[in-house]
């Protein structure tokens, strides 16, 4: 095995073998396996490699996982921006480079030159595995996608997201991958570091024989509608095209089944909502329904366009977009970054945040805990009341990512958050993919990719909080913060 890894180049062979594993292990090729096997190799690899090189092969892990996974950006740059193609190209490269630089620190803690004691290496390496992935959702407004955890929805390891949360669920991942990397590695084949793994399949045991429910359902059902126009991003922007999509949505709203809600996908009409009032209103008192749709809204006091969620009954509840896409929807790093906007073109990106402190929308005795499309990614943004019956409510428009994996990953993120808070999640998508999400994570009806249609369904409410929803990721953070301090101890004392 030595010899074959002798050649650098035949380790960055490997490793681009690796790195397209670990893409195929996410939706929507779920070969879930493949993470196990993506991990083994470029631990196994960095193990046997110096620090210096091992620097070089994480950049290049993390660039091959973000160039087969994440490439449908340049679809939305492209296609959508402009079409100045040397421009989208360059963005695509710089934001997959910018996201495999977060990599380095796999390479600077695992080499050849880790001196930790074999009993803590695995701890050690995933928990820097999971500062990687923390880093990576925060940094520069955060990238959270392709996050290992999420990979694993509909495995054995469900029954920690609503424990524990993703980060726990890739510290999983990465634990057993890497206590078989080390194995591997040790010339004397000792077992000690497998006892971790064994310690996790006892935990997994224990938690599944005495599943406990977090949360408890309503008694009365609530009846709702999801609308999927299937409206093409090409013709969502033409404002020539405003009276035939105000027509289909209409249309598709009459074939709501005696819905109490009928929920349309992230910014329904691409035109402000306050020029468009009389037509939402219509909507509502023809079909005798409450009508939660997301808009574009204005607002005089200030001048600021949000993006938003408006629920429509009796009266108008508004929920304005926390957590926007850099580039996409607000622009960072101006003036430089305002240079490309320019040249592109891009719409919607000058977008304005909505306040941290918003009320959730409420219909009967019912929250809804909105997301809208990026926001998905972030289970903080959802204000569960522990003691109120709510659903959670995730609304986008996937279009801008084409033909794609994009939506599939979209969706893969959306039942996470149905398992970190053990509620129903309803997925309103402009091109799909639209779907009812079980508290456990499973997806029981859906709209496909670049179809229209409608689904008509019922759901409970639940309250309650999981133990994730109530402590966030704190005891992953010093779960490993303990374990990387322990790292640094040990590597000053053997110099």
């Amino acid at each position: 095995m030595y010899f074959i890894l002798s050649h650098p180049l035949t380790r960055f062979l490997l490793l681009g073998i690796a790195g397209i594993f670990y893409t195929l292990s996410f939706a929507p090729y779920d070969i879930k396996v493949l993470a196990y096997f993506s991990l083994l190799i470029f631990i196994f690899i960095l193990l046997k490699t110096n620090k210096k090189l091992s620097i070089k092969l994480s950049f290049f892990y993390g660039f091959i996982i973000f160039l087969s996974g994440v490439h449908w950006i340049f679809n939305s740059i492209y296609v959508y921006g402009g079409e100045n193609y040397f421009i989208s190209i360059l963005l695509t490269f710089l934001f997959i480079s910018i996201l495999a630089l977060t990599f380095i620190p796999l390479g600077f803690i695992v080499n050849n030159k880790l001196k930790d004691p074999k009993r803590f290496l695995p701890l050690i390496i995933s928990s820097t595995w999971v500062l990687v992935e923390i880093i990576r959702s925060n940094i520069f407004g955060g990238f959270p996608w392709l996050l290992l955890g999420t990979s694993q929805v509909g495995t054995y390891l469900d029954i920690f997201f609503p424990l524990f949360g993703t980060y726990f669920i890739s510290f999983s991942v990465v634990l057993i991958s890497s206590s078989l990397a080390i194995y591997f590695n040790d010339k004397d084949r000792k077992l000690i570091n497998m006892n971790y793994t064994l310690l996790l399949f006892l935990l997994i045991l224990i938690f599944n024989v005495f599943n406990y429910s977090w949360t408890i359902n309503s008694k009365d059902p609530l009846k709702f509608s999801i609308i999927q126009p299937n409206i093409k991003q090409e013709l969502k922007f033409n404002n020539k095209e405003l009276i035939s999509i105000k027509n289909k949505y209409k249309s598709l709203t009459l074939k709501n089944n005696n819905s109490n809600l009928v929920i349309w996908p992230e910014t329904a009409l691409p035109f402000l909502y306050e020029n468009n009032k009389s037509y939402y209103k219509s909507i509502i008192l023809e079909n005798n329904i409450s009508l939660l749709s997301g808009i574009f809204r204005y607002t005089k006091s200030n001048g600021n366009i949000y993006n938003s969620i408006v629920l429509l009954d009796t009266e108008e509840q508004f929920y304005d977009k926390r957590h926007l896409v850099p580039f996409g929807e607000y622009m960072p790093l101006k003036p430089f970054s305002q240079f490309f906007a320019n040249i592109l073109n891009l719409p919607m990106s000058n977008l304005s945040k909505g306040k941290n402190n918003q009320k959730n929308i409420i219909i009967g005795n019912i929250n809804i805990y909105p997301l809208i499309c990026y926001e998905a990614a972030y289970p903080y943004l959802m204000n569960i009341k522990d003691d109120e019956f709510g659903i959670i409510v995730h609304i986008s428009n996937d279009a801008w990512f084409g033909n794609s994996g994009a939506p599939f990953q979209h969706l893969q993120i959306a039942q996470s958050r149905a398992l970190e808070s053990s509620k129903y999640l309803i997925r309103a998508a402009n091109t799909g993919i639209s779907a009812v999400i079980n508290p456990q994570g499973v997806v029981l009806q859906k709209l496909h990719l670049n179809s229209e249609g409608v689904i008509n369904g019922k759901l409970y409410a639940s309250k309650g909080q999981t133990p994730y929803m109530y402590f966030g990721d704190y005891p992953i953070l010093m779960l490993i913060f303990t374990f990387i301090f322990i790292h640094f101890r040990q590597q000053k004392k053997y110099g």
